[in-house]
């Protein structure tokens, strides 16, 4: 008994390989987050009219699903790549924390400016409105 559902599961699992080859099959970043996105939406899509909300499921699911099955192999990999750089830039910007300079505002004007750090206190000219004023930097 054990020995047919083994050859069984072995029979399948070869169908599936042969139907996987040349295929990009991956469960890449892009992938994950069109899924999870896709996830977060299903739960709110009670909320959204129009069964917009379920289109949108199945929109987003769909393509993840299409490019997992996709026997374009270098797009689909340059997409995934190309979405991770974008992620890595949105990540650094909002977490990069510049300790050369010290930013500060005008007091007349508001207008943003920087100087460097350990300089002390300087006397500051505003290009904007041309106030002058002392910072400690």
């Amino acid at each position: 008994m054990q020995g047919i559902w083994m050859q069984r599961l072995l029979k399948l699992y070869q169908k599936y390989a042969q139907f996987m080859r040349g295929r990009y099959g991956r469960w890449d970043t892009l992938n994950k987050v069109l899924v999870i996105t896709g996830l977060v939406v299903s739960l709110f899509s009670r909320w959204i009219p129009y069964y917009i909300g379920d289109l949108l499921v199945i929109a987003l699911v769909g393509l993840a699903l299409y490019r997992f099955l996709s026997k374009r192999i270098y797009p689909r990999s340059n997409e995934n790549q190309k979405f991770s750089q974008i992620i890595t830039k949105i990540k650094q910007r909002d977490f990069k924390i510049d300790r050369t300079y010290r930013q500060f505002k005008c007091p007349s004007c508001k207008q943003k400016m920087r100087a460097p750090r350990g300089k002390g206190k300087i006397k500051v000219t505003c290009k904007n409105c041309h106030t002058q004023f002392i910072k400690k930097v």
